[in-house]
């Protein structure tokens, strides 16, 4: 159903990669043991995916074509991480179709999956459009075969045991040939969360409406979630976008969007929706794909190259609203101090804590208290949008949001945001906070003077104590302001020195600042 996605990566055929990672093996009291005992990891409880802390775990990420790319690896995941992803889904090959992806690449490749804070998601993509199990069976073996390296990596790998396999829009044999391969993985001893894509190209989701329950409780571990790639056919429109999430999450197991584009050769793809649903009920996706797209759907390259620029469906995926910069939280095994990782040989692990992981240069989210904050300055970026780009009209709304490079978290108490502008007139100035990810009880605001190029006025926004910290790799999340005067008339933004219209998503920009314990640490003040 997909097959103008296929790209020609390098001699690929035009098919599509798939996506899943919404789940993982969880806390022995969760889980049901077999092939052995159970292993701490992700895991699934009802319809949410949960990460080794306890933690739901919403994916937010990006699709990677590596198996064609193999040189690239190195500065592509570097790059990728700096979009604010938590997990990347990187295609594979079992050497049926291209060249084989062996144990000591995929070593490679978790090894600096874990060094940039990403989790990976892994799939084979050689039976893809198959209807044939036997392209299934050499998935499995596939696997069974680097099952070494995934053993021991249960908090930070996910299997996507096939890419889109099972082509035709119908459901039993899928059912039965996923039931048999869970089976068998199983019994060899594989304990990650895996995922499973739905029949007819990945976007038949009816086979996971009808049939998931079954496959599911193949698993005798129950840490299976299920992949819809949403195209023209799953995706085309928000009511078939919200249907299809709905009634997936209606069998009570977690479902992802494994792949989806804004547009695709059969039509239309509503990808603003497959965003803010997404978002608004809990659902994980990842979007297709980084870059090497060919065969008539460049377009769907999110950047220009392995490190190139965003591309516009870039931006959107990266910069949106709804994108990876604004929604994506970082898997708390990197943000929990003294967090224990799963040991190599899969065992229960010895109760001597490990170290911090290194810092990666990716600013991702999450907001909560954390111990030993840290005041050095350099490690915090201070992001804006505009949310409202009239310039003459009764308000100014600009937005904030505060990420934290560092490998220390950040007392929020210490730090004040200042936002400059022109009052215009002379009636008095007020602020309402329209919306705190943190809360707005826990902000403070209040307005100053200067006289300045294009500025006598200017917002500052404080943090009680009671706002907390941002962790390593963490986030504020959306600061939404409005400013108003007490007669309501205009204002004109037009030269304001912090207004900037065409800042529709969230952008690093220096004419907005940010002080921490007084020292400016991002933005230049005018």
């Amino acid at each position: 159903m997909k097959s103008g996605k296929r790209t020609s990566f390098r001699i690929i055929s035009l098919l599509a990669l798939s996506c899943v990672l919404l789940l993982s093996l969880s806390f022995p009291q969760k889980q049901v043991a077999a092939a052995g005992t159970s292993v701490k990891g992700f895991y699934v409880s009802g319809s949410t995916l949960y990460d080794a802390t306890g933690s739901p775990f919403v994916m937010r990420g990006i699709n990677h074509a590596h198996t064609w790319y193999k040189n690239d690896l190195a500065t592509a995941i570097p790059a990728i991480a700096a979009t604010g992803s938590n997990v990347v889904r990187i295609a594979l090959s079992s050497g049926s179709k291209w060249s084989i992806d062996s144990m000591a690449d995929v070593q490679k490749i978790l090894a600096l999956c874990d060094q940039y804070k990403l989790i990976a998601m892994l799939e084979v993509h050689d039976a893809t459009g198959s209807d044939n199990t036997s392209d299934l069976n050499a998935a499995v073996n596939y696997w069974i075969s680097i099952k070494d390296a995934l053993i021991g990596k249960e908090d930070r790998v996910i299997v996507n045991i096939a890419n889109e396999w099972f082509g035709s829009w119908s459901t039993a044999t899928w059912a039965s040939g996923y039931q048999s391969a869970i089976s068998s993985l199983r019994d060899a001893g594989i304990k990650n969360t895996l995922v499973v894509d739905s029949a007819g190209w990945g976007q038949y989701p009816t086979s996971v409406f009808t049939s998931g329950n079954a496959v599911f409780n193949s698993d005798p571990l129950h840490n299976t979630i299920f992949s819809i790639h949403m195209y023209e056919y799953a995706g085309g429109t928000a009511a078939t976008v919200k249907s299809n999430i709905d009634s997936a999450l209606a069998i009570g197991v977690p479902v992802i969007i494994g792949e989806f584009g804004y547009k695709h050769t059969g039509g239309d793809v509503d990808e603003a929706t497959i965003m803010s649903y997404s978002q608004q009920k809990g659902v994980g996706w990842l979007a297709w794909s980084w870059y090497g797209n060919g065969g008539g759907v460049e377009y769907l390259d999110l950047a220009n190259g392995p490190a190139g620029s965003l591309s516009e469906w870039g931006k959107s995926v990266v910069n949106g609203s709804y994108g990876t910069m604004a929604t994506s939280v970082l898997n708390k095994i990197y943000t929990t101090t003294g967090y224990v990782p799963v040991p190599d040989n899969g065992a229960n692990p010895s109760p001597t804590a490990t170290p911090t992981p290194t810092a990666t240069p990716t600013p991702t989210a999450t907001v909560a208290p954390t111990a030993t904050p840290s005041t050095a300055p350099g490690n915090l970026m201070l992001y804006y949008r505009a949310g409202e780009t009239n310039v003459t009209d009764n308000q100014i709304k600009p937005h904030f949001n505060i990420k934290n490079n560092g490998t220390s978290a950040v007392n929020l108490s210490g730090l004040k945001i200042r936002y400059y502008f022109t009052k215009e007139g002379s009636p008095s100035l007020n602020c309402a906070i329209d919306w705190a990810q943190l809360g707005a009880v826990n902000l403070t605001t209040s307005f100053g003077s200067l006289n300045t190029t294009n500025t006598d006025s200017y917002l500052e926004i404080a943090f009680t104590s009671g706002a907390g910290s941002i962790p390593a790799g963490g986030q504020t999340g959306d600061i939404q302001l409005l400013i108003y005067k007490s007669d309501w008339s205009n204002f004109n933004e037009a030269n304001d020195y912090s207004f900037d219209a065409t800042k529709n998503a969230f952008s690093s920009w220096n004419h907005v600042t940010l002080f921490q314990n007084g020292s400016l640490v991002s933005g230049i003040e005018p």
